[in-house]
Parts: structure tokens; C-alpha cells; sequence
């Protein structure tokens, strides 16, 4: 048929001009993939979401990367909400394409509210795409003497953390500065495991962190209301939720509301998969695609279903596209999120 003579030509045309790259990147980055590891650090301890997320992305991705090779879990803590990590892999990580990360969602805003920490640019990362948005919230135990914002106006609650750049730390001290809570917060815990024993051992009265950290965890304690959250730090209502208000719905002056939005918006970034800068451009592009063909494959979405693990993709070019809107957020907005 003509069509099909017109494409024999355009091949033959194409390899005359020497312009057969693609498979021979694809040979090239199998050959170097082959019978290797990738390490994927995670900044946060394995007790909460991370660690199942991590695990089901590293159990189905290498089936979709040229040369198979393994993808091994390394847990780094999550202290100082993961800006280890995300330091890590600005500086010191290898750019030859065996290491990715995955940490706090809050490490954008960390390089705009913390520069003096943050020693990092996520705008040179190569982002391979987020498996699923993750609210933060503040949540409380029965024992706690205020189960609601407003009663926090009124009454102390102590609140444990792991350290002031973590969502655990940042929730309750918006609160506190902007609506006029007295919470407590007490800093030096390594991760959510750590919090959940402090709450049930009474040393903290609640905690932060993501939801879905608590769905997996305890969900006993969920529908025994024996931990109850009270705000979320997201730009929408969670839908399992939708009684608790949102960070910004409790911001009585706009400029405050506009600086909870901003804050919010690291939710997005979710349980989101990163390069080091510098990393060879065929090996990049084979993991973006690698991750993006597993965001739809079927056994891992079984898997994640059966894990009770919540997907909603988002792709790499949206990640880049809000980073760069939060690095570059107006300065009123800023100075007062400082």
C-alpha cells in the first residue's frame, strides 16, 4: 500500500541520516542497567506511608527499566522533614543514574522558607513523576484536653514533631501564630512510629504528618476515634474527612489565608520520585518513563489496592511547574510563611 511504502521510505531516510538514536540510546542505557541496583532513599523512617509506597514502586518499576536492574530501599530518616536527603541529593549523590529519592513533601518550601538549611535547588532536579498527593494534618488523642482548633484558642496541647521544617512542626505553629492556638510543640521525635508511641504512652496529647500515615497505621484507632484530626493542610478537604477544615479555612485575615494556600501547596508533591541533577539524559528519560508506565500497571495497581495505598499520578512536568511557582511566590507571602 502507499502508506506503508511511504513509511519504508521515511525509515530508510531516517537511517541514511544517521538518525536512529532512540534505539541505540535504549541498547545503552540496557546495557548499563543490566544486572545493577538502583538505591532509592527515602527521607523518613519506615513506620509510616513512605515505607509502603517506596516498597510497591521499587517491587514493579525495574520491569520497566531498560536492563531490569533491582531498585533497593534505603530508609534515611525523616528528622528535619527529610532536608538530609534532599541535601543529599543536590551535592553528594552519584549523577550516573543509580540513585533516586523520595522525601518530605515540604522540601520545596523548605528551600524558600529555610535557604540557610536548604542547600539545594529543586528546580535542577529531574523529577520522575508523584504516585499520589498526601494531606498533612494535625490530629489529636482522646486524652488531649482540646479536640478542635477552636478549643486549642483556649486550652494547651502538647503536639509532638520531629524538627521545625517537618509538616509535623509547621501545622500546629501556623496555628499558633496566625489563629491564636497554644499548642505545645515538642521537637527531637524520628518519625512517625516514634510520634505514635509518644501519644500512646501519654508523653505528647497529638501529632502531625500525612493522613494516609494514620489510614495505614491505625486504623483501628480511626474508627474507634481514638485519634482525631482536627485540621488538614491542604488546599481542598480530605474526602474521608469532610468535617475538618482545611489550614486557610481557619485564617480569619486574607493575607494569612494566602500564606496557609501557599504553605498547603506542598501537598501536592505527595510520595513524589526525584534525580540528582546531572544525571545522562537517556538514563533520566528510561526512569521518567519506567515510572510513568508503572502508574498503570495493573499489578501494581492491584497491589495498591490491596495495600490500601491511594494513587493519584501526577507527572513530572506539573512537579517542576509548581516548584518553580513556589520558589518564586510573592515575597509578602514569603516573609510572613518565615
Amino acid at each position: 500500500m502507499a502508506w506503508q511504502k511511504a513509511v519504508w521510505a521515511l525509515a530508510n531516510f531516517t537511517t541514511i541520516l544517521g538518525l536512529q538514536v532512540a534505539p541505540a540510546a535504549s541498547e545503552d542505557v540496557a546495557d548499563f542497567y543490566k544486572g545493577k541496583a538502583i538505591n532509592f532513599i527515602i527521607g523518613s523512617d519506615p513506620g509510616g506511608s513512605f515505607g509502603p509506597y517506596a516498597q510497591v514502586l521499587a517491587d514493579h518499576m525495574p520491569k520497566y527499566i531498560p536492563g531490569n536492574p533491582k531498585i533497593v530501599v534505603k530508609f534515611a530518616g525523616g528528622q528535619s522533614g527529610g532536608l538530609q536527603v534532599a541535601n543529599q541529593m543536590q551535592n553528594t549523590a552519584p549523577r550516573d543514574g543509580l540513585t533516586m529519592a523520595m522525601t518530605q513533601q515540604t522540601i520545596v518550601l523548605h528551600q524558600v522558607l529555610q535557604p540557610e538549611y536548604a542547600k539545594y535547588d529543586a528546580r535542577d532536579w529531574y523529577w520522575l513523576g508523584n504516585m499520589a498527593p498526601v494531606r498533612n494534618m494535625l490530629a489529636v488523642w482522646p486524652t488531649a484536653k482540646a479536640h478542635s482548633v477552636e478549643a486549642a484558642k483556649a486550652t494547651e496541647v502538647v503536639i509532638g514533631a520531629t524538627g521545625p521544617s517537618s509538616p509535623t512542626y509547621i501545622v500546629p505553629n501556623v496555628l499558633n501564630k496566625f489563629a491564636g492556638t497554644k499548642f505545645k510543640i515538642v521537637t527531637g521525635y524520628k518519625g512517625v512510629a516514634d510520634l505514635n508511641l509518644a501519644m500512646q504512652r501519654g508523653e505528647v496529647e497529638g501529632r502531625g504528618a500525612s493522613w494516609i500515615s494514620v489510614q495505614l497505621t491505625m486504623p483501628q484507632e480511626i474508627a474507634d476515634r481514638k485519634i482525631i484530626p482536627i485540621v488538614f493542610a491542604s488546599i481542598t478537604r480530605d474526602p474521608s474527612a469532610p468535617s475538618v477544615p482545611t489550614l486557610a479555612e481557619m485564617m480569619p485575615d486574607p493575607l494569612h489565608r494566602r500564606v496557609a494556600e501557599f504553605l498547603s501547596a506542598e501537598s501536592d508533591f505527595g510520595r513524589s520520585v526525584f534525580l540528582p541533577p546531572g544525571v545522562p539524559p537517556e538514563r533520566s528519560a528510561a526512569l521518567r518513563k519506567a515510572f510513568e508506565d508503572t502508574m498503570k500497571d495493573k499489578d501494581f495497581l492491584a497491589d495498591t489496592v490491596k495495600m490500601k495505598l491511594y494513587i493519584e499520578p501526577m507527572s513530572a512536568d506539573m512537579l517542576a511547574k509548581i516548584s518553580q511557582q513556589i520558589i518564586e511566590a510573592p515575597k509578602d507571602v514569603v516573609e510572613l510563611a518565615k
